[in-house]
């Protein structure tokens, strides 16, 4: 089961990977088909590229040490294509921000319409 399976439910992942195949097959001109099966790899595998998303929370992964990460939870207020990057809250109130690829050290717990709701 796919993380993002898990934490939303089979009705709002398959959205979630229908939205980004048609970005998908917009941006790189894709049939649908690959777009859509590109979109569920990348989904499937975890990439924060695809994942990521206002209302998320995202923890630290427990084989990252506290020391190498700017927090040990992230909440996604927003996101910016140009460059790829995050307005996220740490769990102190702390906003800021980060490159998309921060997100390596985490992985996705929660998503709801407010993160620190």
């Amino acid at each position: 089961m796919t993380t993002l399976l898990r934490v939303v439910g089979p009705d709002r992942a398959a959205a979630h990977t229908h939205r980004l195949a048609r970005h998908i097959a917009a941006l790189d001109g894709l049939a649908p088909a690959a777009a859509l099966r590109l979109a569920a790899e990348r989904i499937e595998a975890g990439d924060p590229l695809a994942l990521a998303a206002p209302g998320q929370i995202w923890a630290l992964r427990p084989d990252v040490n506290e020391d190498d990460a700017p927090a040990c939870a992230l909440g996604i207020l927003a996101r910016t294509t140009q460059p790829p990057a995050l307005l996220a809250q740490d769990e102190h109130g702390t906003v800021e921000t980060l490159p998309l690829g921060v997100l390596d050290l985490f992985h996705l717990t929660t998503w709801t319409e407010e993160p620190w709701a």
